[in-house]
């Protein structure tokens, strides 16, 4: 397996919620190919339906499943913890490595970056479907 593939255990889906404008709904599912064609919420019992004909043979999306809307936009949800792990240890000292400790500091950075899982985001209705294969790299 190459590097930067790395295996997908968990898939999520975060759809709009049905009644609560800006207000989003997950479900975890084992991996792209466990997707149901609808999924109720369920506070309310509302019903979201997904269109799986935009599924593709590997397990990425061409387009929203929620919606049909072909922009789909990928993030990596950042590993934060990674980038303040760097700045603290780095800066700190950098002073006495002449700046060495910056190169050094960031293959953690890296690793931790590389493994973030990707959110394809919809710029139409907002939903997001987290590490479905890897899509589009950001």
């Amino acid at each position: 397996m190459p590097i930067n593939e790395r295996v997908i255990r968990w898939s999520e889906i975060r759809l709009p919620h049905p009644s609560r404008e800006g207000e989003l709904v997950d479900w975890k599912i084992d991996g792209p190919f466990a997707l149901r064609s609808y999924y109720r919420v369920e506070e309310t019992g509302d019903r979201i339906e997904l269109d799986l004909s935009h599924r593709r043979e590997d397990g990425t999306i061409s387009t929203c499943l929620h919606c049909g809307a072909g922009g789909l936009r990928t993030r990596v949800e950042a590993p934060w913890v990674a980038l303040a792990l760097w700045a603290v240890g780095a800066l700190a000292l950098a002073p006495f490595t002449y700046g060495v400790s910056l190169l050094v500091a960031l293959y953690p950075v890296w690793f931790l970056w590389s493994d973030a899982p990707r959110v394809q985001v919809c710029s139409s209705c907002g939903a997001e479907f987290v590490d479905f294969r890897h899509g589009p790299r950001p």
